[in-house]
């Protein structure tokens, strides 16, 4: 029997690492998981913040799973089984990376007999559905078709008539997969992986042949994304980085700015991880890490107007 191998997908700012923080904090943090982290961009955010819990990470930062680095994947799995034995691995795609091609390099030839592809889930961000759905298309309806299970986050942020309209949208692009809509705080970790893995009882369970449709694409992320990151050393008052953060919106001085996250300094013992959707700006204290770190996701950037904001280096 191989090792179970969940994975947890969303586009850019969807929830996903928080769902893991979730799952591992209330649950799975008992299996000792291995967890691989592949985010888009240079600089790792989310990777840092999920190493506080004690579970192993393992990083791939310079591309994507699901296009260049298919065989550092598959090396990494390997190595990720022979050195630490887990019972379970985690696998965080890119917000960009599409579903159908990590579900294939986790099947690929050379590691499907080690493995067993368990809890598919892709995380919707209810607020921006529509948005991301008429602009990025296949990026973002991907990730729908191929999950088993869809997450939706800040479903207490919308009225019941803006979640039973995207219910109705997200089934058609997917009749296949149960789809979560209670708030997330008002779950246990338990429930949702009972669901995810077909244990529910009043669901059936998961098909053991799942592999999802594959689909030729015809364009990638890292090429129809772009990022743009920084480390820093500067301070950044919870005031004026919110005013910056308020910022991201505005096409016209940064470009189109889809995802924004970071850890920086504060204040002379103070931390902060802020977090930039559209039209959603979270900040929160955090402890303190080796140095400030900004990380900018989006298309058609203006570096030299995210610089000026950030008053740092481009």
């Amino acid at each position: 029997m191989g090792v179970k191998i969940d994975i947890i997908s969303g586009f850019l700012g969807a929830g996903k690492t928080t769902l893991i923080k979730k799952l591992l904090e209330e649950e799975l943090c008992r299996e000792k998981p291995v967890i691989i982290e592949n985010e888009f961009g240079e600089i790792g955010i989310d990777g840092t913040l999920l190493k506080k819990s004690g579970i192993e990470i393992k990083e791939i930062n310079s591309g994507c799973i699901c296009c260049s680095l298919v065989g550092e994947f598959e090396r990494s799995i390997q190595e990720v089984l022979s050195r630490f034995k887990p019972s379970r691995i985690i696998i965080e795609p890119s917000g960009v990376g599409k579903l159908s091609e990590v579900i294939k390099a986790c099947t690929s030839p050379r590691i499907k007999g080690l493995l067993v592809l368990n809890m598919v889930i892709t995380v919707v961000d209810i607020q921006n559905y529509q948005l991301y759905l008429e602009n990025f298309g296949e990026f973002f309806s991907n990730q729908i078709q191929h999950a088993k299970t869809l997450i939706l986050s800040r479903t207490q942020d919308v009225s019941p008539e803006e979640v039973a309209a995207a219910v109705k949208s997200l089934h058609q692009w997917n009749d296949r997969a149960h789809i979560v809509t209670t708030p997330w705080a008002q779950l246990r970790a338990e429930q949702l992986i009972a669901l995810a893995e077909g244990k529910d009882s009043l669901v059936p369970g998961p098909d053991p042949e799942y592999h999802g449709a594959h689909h030729a694409h015809a364009a990638h992320g890292d090429k129809a994304f772009e990022v743009w990151s920084k480390e820093t050393p500067k301070i950044f008052p919870e005031k004026e980085l919110r005013r910056m953060l308020e910022k991201m919106d505005q096409v016209s001085l940064v470009g189109r700015v889809l995802r924004a996250k970071g850890i920086v300094q504060a204040g002379p013992e103070q931390w902060v991880q802020f977090d930039f959707v559209p039209r959603e700006v979270n900040i929160r204290p955090v402890e303190p890490d080796y140095s400030g770190r900004l990380c900018i996701i989006g298309q058609n950037l203006n570096r030299k107007g995210l610089a000026n904001l950030f008053q740092v280096m481009d």
